[in-house]
């Protein structure tokens, strides 16, 4: 069983009609929208002193639901068209980045995700959390091996896109048609193997001192010049008729 904790956390689950066992609310909370859902659902909910939230952490704001375990998708379930849309992640670790980069995927309606079984944050309640509740509709995908992973889209002719320092500036490349955006951790960035099977290495330009971004706010970034990209090109194939 699975703990989602949080507000807009659990209300997205609510939302999502995904199982719920039960959930337990903070007594004397205003969280009449939560409450009316989950009466309308007939799920059970136990109001109960702060201390017991305590105990599965203190950043609950006042409720958490326990809940089925999401399932990971396959790569045989990954569906692909002429705008397909993946994001790649290479040994993102940490949970709170995991959770932040599920929530910029699903509000820009990326296909899926795809992570490795070895040396990646799992789907823990941090990353539930972080995610604003956006884990609920969104696929993450499990791969053994993103190497070979990378070599089965490429037989799909999905575009491979690694986000690196030392790629070109993204804003200066055609980045349009179906592709698999690659982000690595923070510290070391794309594994060696990986970079070299991509088919562009793209960086976001700085103007400050600072070198390099969070991982999740490049992603947010590198997502949105893609799609402006797209949406770019039909613009100019309409004026163009």
């Amino acid at each position: 069983m699975d703990r989602v904790i949080g507000r807009r956390a659990v209300m997205e689950v609510l939302r999502s009609g995904r199982e719920i066992n039960k959930i337990l609310i903070l007594k004397n909370s205003k969280l009449n929208d939560i409450l009316k859902i989950a009466r309308e659902k007939k799920i059970s909910v136990s109001k109960v002193e702060k201390k017991t939230l305590d105990r599965y952490g203190e950043k609950h704001q006042g409720v958490i639901a326990f809940v089925s375990p999401k399932k990971y998708k396959k790569f045989e379930d990954l569906r692909f068209s002429e705008n397909t849309f993946f994001v790649i992640l290479d040994r993102i670790k940490d949970p709170g980045n995991f959770g932040a980069i599920i929530r910029s995927c699903e509000f820009f309606n990326i296909d899926a995700v795809i992570i490795p079984r070895k040396g990646s944050a799992k789907l823990t309640e941090t990353v539930w959390k972080r995610s604003a509740g956006a884990l609920e509709y969104i696929d993450i995908v499990l791969v053994e091996n993103l190497s070979k992973t990378i070599e089965r889209l490429k037989e799909k002719n999905i575009w491979i896109i690694g986000a690196d320092s030392e790629g070109e500036t993204c804003f200066e490349k055609d980045l349009t048609g179906p592709v698999a955006l690659i982000l690595g951790e923070e510290q070391r960035g794309i594994r060696k193997i990986l970079k070299e099977k991509c088919d562009l290495l793209i960086k976001i330009p700085g103007r400050g001192n600072i070198e390099s971004l969070n991982v999740s706010t490049a992603a947010g970034i590198l997502i949105y010049e893609i799609l402006r990209q797209r949406i770019e090109e039909k613009n100019t194939q309409k004026r163009n008729r």
